[in-house]
């Protein structure tokens, strides 16, 4: 195309597409990344910039519908792509018309996934009556996200017993594909792209969905701070979390197999970590996924040590023991009290039906060998609940963990942290064979580097303006660390 706007024939369009087309400024064109549909072109134009995707391959999406969507969503101040218009080029591709928001999201980090999981929520939330007269597609669940699946015998093993124990509820707007390669960012601004997939769905489905590729392609930080923050205002049982976690994790296989999605060593191992933690899936065996988890064996991790059955763990006064659904009351005295939280990047919990549902969700992490995490209880009160110590991020390669705790405030100045990080340290140290423990304070934090000190790790250094902490915002963080060979001196 040579002049690409005043050639195209232009069904619907704003005002704003007329006094482009009235200004009859010279175009720059400069071709971007190109999706595996349509060719996309950024439009420069008298200091202003936009872009023009030309649906020119064989897919034929209802660009009409797009459009329509998009300026409805952005009007309703969802952070979408403002639509100028659609329409067909001269060869009769369908054409769409949009502002120009930036570049691909290069490095999401926590900042952008707190603000994206905001988005998704919202684009969930909103009432579809709101957007009028706009006819959004629903789609039949199944044939939509999993067609060919009756090719595959362990899939439709898995997918059957699923789509009975769970109904599927399309009453809500989803963006059918949201990941951080369908966003762009623009000075701290992100925006979400490519809605050709927008439809009436169920949002567990499309969470989880979101959830299994951050884990799969960025890390479990990631998408744990993705996850926390969607549910922040929502409540979502734990059952129902993990069925559409398989149902995420299938068609991921599904995907896989026809070669949509990106793969490698790493990919399947994290994927094939989530397929065996998630109890839906267990006992199917999906022919590419032949989970091996590393042993003990010179300096390597003993992740079956950690992750083969819960491990509980005694000291002369302590049990760290696993918590169960009658601990309900000790672990809602732990969350409802917004001082145990003033120096962690947690958020304090003053429902008991969300705190409940939080012991699914320790089930779910143990689980996925992601973290454990241990009641702490006093040998002589089995059943009393004092506080919660936890192992996190098991960095195989560089055989790191981290470790994080907190107490009942009655507990506190007791020397039950101290002696609690004591008895976690020989367990990670002589079974599982760390060679790295470390932990993140918050400098004011002076009890907990206290617990550290006493334990013999050592001030590392401050990261200044580290990390994004739930509820805090971004933080400074002092490290603390000890090395296996430093233990015991």
């Amino acid at each position: 195309m040579a002049d690409p706007i005043s050639e195209v024939t232009w069904m619907e369009h704003t005002a704003g597409l007329d006094a482009l087309l009235q200004q009859g400024a010279k175009v720059t064109m400069h071709p971007l990344d190109q999706g595996m549909e349509a060719e996309v072109v950024k439009l420069a134009l008298d200091q202003e910039s936009y872009v023009l995707k030309i649906w020119n391959q064989s897919a034929r999406p209802d660009i009409r519908l797009q459009y329509r969507l998009l300026e409805a969503l952005s009007a309703r101040g969802i952070s979408v792509s403002r639509p100028l218009g659609w329409g067909l080029s001269p060869g009769g591709e369908q054409v769409l018309l949009t502002r120009y928001d930036g570049e691909a999201l290069r490095k999401p980090d926590e900042r952008a996934m707190t603000v994206l999981a905001g988005i998704l929520s919202g684009i969930h939330n909103l009432c579809v009556e709101e957007l009028g007269d706009i006819q959004i597609p629903a789609f039949t669940f199944r044939e939509y996200f999993f067609p060919g699946a009756g090719e595959h015998e362990d899939i439709t093993e898995a997918l059957l017993p699923l789509l009975e124990s769970i109904t599927v509820r399309q009453e809500r707007l989803i963006h059918g594909d949201f990941h951080p390669g369908n966003v762009l960012e623009d000075q701290g601004r992100y925006t979400v792209i490519d809605w050709t997939n927008g439809q009436l769905g169920d949002p567990r489905y499309e969470l989880a969905w979101s959830v299994l590729l951050l884990r799969v392609y960025l890390s479990d930080r990631l998408a744990e701070v993705f996850l926390r923050a969607y549910l922040a205002d929502s409540e979502l049982p734990q059952e129902e979390q993990e069925a559409f976690e398989a149902f995420a994790c299938l068609r991921w296989v599904l995907l896989k197999r026809s070669g949509g999605v990106p793969q490698g060593p790493e990919v399947l191992q994290r994927a094939s970590r989530l397929i065996a933690g998630n109890r839906y899936l267990q006992g199917i065996a999906f022919k590419e996924f032949k989970t091996k988890h590393k042993n003990k064996g010179g300096d390597g991790m003993n992740l079956e040590a950690a992750f083969g059955q819960f491990p509980v763990l005694e000291s002369d006064g302590l049990r760290l023991a696993k918590i169960e659904a009658h601990h309900l009351e000790g672990l809602f005295e732990i969350y409802n009290n917004d001082k145990v939280f003033e120096w962690c990047g947690i958020i304090p919990k003053h429902k008991k039906e969300t705190v409940k549902n939080m012991i699914g969700h320790f089930e779910r992490d143990f689980n996925k060998r992601s973290r454990i995490k241990w009641g702490i209880f006093a040998k002589a009160e089995p059943d009393r609940l004092l506080g919660i110590i936890e192992a996190m991020d098991f960095e195989v390669k560089v055989n790191k963990v981290t470790i994080g705790y907190y107490l009942a405030e009655a507990c506190w100045g007791n020397g039950v942290a101290t002696e609690a990080v004591q008895l976690l340290l020989g367990f990670l140290f002589r079974e599982v064979n760390v060679n790295r423990i470390q932990a993140e304070v918050m400098p004011p934090n002076r009890a907990s580097k206290q617990v550290l000190l006493k334990n013999g790790f050592r001030k590392e250094g401050l990261l200044r303006q580290a990390s994004l902490w739930a509820g805090k915002g971004v933080v400074d963080l002092e490290m603390y660390g000890l090395l296996r060979e430093e233990y015991g001196e």
